[in-house]
Parts: C-alpha cells; structure tokens; sequence
C-alpha cells in the first residue's frame, strides 16, 4: 500500500515474481486474508507492467531488476509523484529494497529497445545445446584460452584466458564508431 509500483529482481521467471508477491501479501496482511481475485488485481496493477520484458528476454540474474524497472517506465509510464518500490536479492546472501519517487518525465525509448529484441536471431535448439556443451567442457577449467567463434557483439567483454590459478581475464570488444571530422572552415585574412 506504499507504493504505487513493484519491481521485483526475477528469478527464473515472471512466475517467481507472482510467487514472491503473494507471499509477500499473505505476511503482510495475513494468510487467507486478501481474496485471490484481489491478489490478482494488485499485482496486476503493482508489478505486472515491470515483467513485459522479462517474458520475451528470460532470466537475466545481475540485470533483471534494472530490466524490469526499464519494462515498467516503458509500459506504465508513472506519473510524476508515484512511487517505485525496488526489491534487488541475490542468492540468500544479500537483499536490498529501497523506493524510488518519480520527479519528472520518466521515459525509455521504446522503439529502440524492442527493435533490439525483435531484431534477435532465433536458432534451433541444437545450437542452444552445442552453447550447452561448450560451457560444461570449460567451467572450472583452468589454465585455457578460448577459442572465439563467431563474432562478439560490440560494447562488449569476452573471455580472453583463465589463469592457471583460475584468474579470468577479459576483453572488451569495443564500438566502431563513425569518425567524424570537423566541418571545413573557410579561413580568411583580415584586411
């Protein structure tokens, strides 16, 4: 009742969310006490419009929470004055909440975001499996360098070397950008 909005970090799926969320209201106001038609409505209204993004991506561990708070300015757009309230956890070791207070016009650029994921190539799953088994043979492994298939997406790290003593060392792949030049200046002399 002290927030306008929920955004909750996902676990394995929007339905740990909904999970969380009754939970949260059975503590809150007893169990049995609020009616499964207005458990629903509340959290349809709460935290709902924070899990639109997450249903197409999936789990995203460390980024979710900033993901679903992404998802709910994007399709419930809160107005000035609401209230956001933020649960970040991890696995059982730590946990935050804290609230959020919109004081301005709070925007993401949609067409920009979902053209990213429309853009997504889909594969069949015997590449999702091969992904699989190219992860089992190097977890925990020490002492290796990677062999890169493919081509790394810009603005971002990849794996250069485990260390023998399993220290990772990493690369950033960088962005090409356009270079761009000053525009030509016609110089004149003072007379």
């Amino acid at each position: 009742d002290a927030h306008d909005f929920l955004v909750f970090h996902l676990g394995s799926g929007p339905k740990f969310v909904r999970h969380a969320f009754e939970s949260a209201v059975a503590a809150a106001h007893g169990e049995g006490s609020v009616g499964e038609e207005e458990v629903e409505a509340m959290f349809e209204r709460l935290v709902a419009p924070s899990l639109r993004l997450a249903s197409r991506i999936g789990p995203m561990h460390t980024a979710a929470t900033y993901v679903n708070l992404a998802s709910l300015l994007l399709h419930a757009s809160p107005p000035v004055g609401s209230r956001i309230g933020v649960f970040s956890y991890g696995s059982g070791a730590a946990s935050t909440m804290y609230a959020l207070r919109v004081r301005g016009e709070a925007r993401v650029d949609a067409a920009a975001l979902v053209g990213m994921l429309d853009a997504r190539e889909v594969l069949p799953p015997s590449d999702f499996v091969a992904v699989c088994d190219r992860f089992s043979a190097t977890y925990g492994r020490f002492d290796w360098t990677p062999r890169v298939r493919g081509v790394s997406p810009a603005r971002s790290y990849r794996i250069k070397a485990v260390g023998v003593l399993g220290r990772r060392e990493y690369e950033y792949v960088p962005f090409d950008e356009v270079p761009l030049r000053a525009p030509d200046v016609a110089t004149t002399k003072a007379t």
